[in-house]
């Protein structure tokens, strides 16, 4: 396949858009859900939880599970942009986003259920998810703001090297 491209006066290489038509796009909606579930568990499950490790130098530390997974929605972010590109990449953080945003309505709708008479449950469940839309919206924002400039310079450096 022969992609053309053209030189843009600010040095950026534009590819046109029926060179690409063909191109398969073999690991695209994997990776994407995968980036999805990352994001998402990253905040409802781990964003609950402190941890503590004892670090040999630092001794105990401590912090939200959360940050064990989330550094892997960057590196996801960085292989999307450099193998896809960064309007898919952007796409995929589009899709993220919206996937929190759906988790975080879900989970506000099912803790302002009302409960079963008979469980007893709801008090601990409140407490758990209740934080969830908070946790999402404060998290989207940081999210969306570091990831967009992440797969933005990501996608500069790799013109500026010319694709190496």
């Amino acid at each position: 396949m022969d992609i053309t491209a053209t030189d843009k006066p600010e040095g950026i290489v534009a590819i046109e858009a029926d060179a690409l038509a063909g191109r398969q796009l073999r690991y695209y909606d994997f990776a994407m859900a995968a980036f999805a579930v990352i994001l998402i568990c990253s905040n409802l499950i781990g964003a609950g939880k402190p941890a503590q490790l004892v670090v040999p130098i630092f001794g105990a530390v401590t912090f939200g599970a959360g940050i064990l997974f989330f550094p892997l929605s960057y590196v996801l972010g960085d292989v999307l942009t450099e193998v896809y590109g960064f309007a898919r990449a952007r796409r995929v953080v589009w899709v993220g986003f919206a996937a929190s945003v759906f988790a975080a309505a879900m989970s506000f709708v099912v803790v302002s259920l009302p409960p079963s008479p008979d469980w007893t449950g709801q008090p601990a469940l409140a407490e758990v998810f209740g934080q969830v839309p908070r946790i999402f919206f404060a998290s989207i924002a940081a999210f969306w703001a570091g990831e967009m400039a992440n797969a933005f310079v990501l996608a500069r450096m790799k013109v500026w090297t010319q694709g190496r």
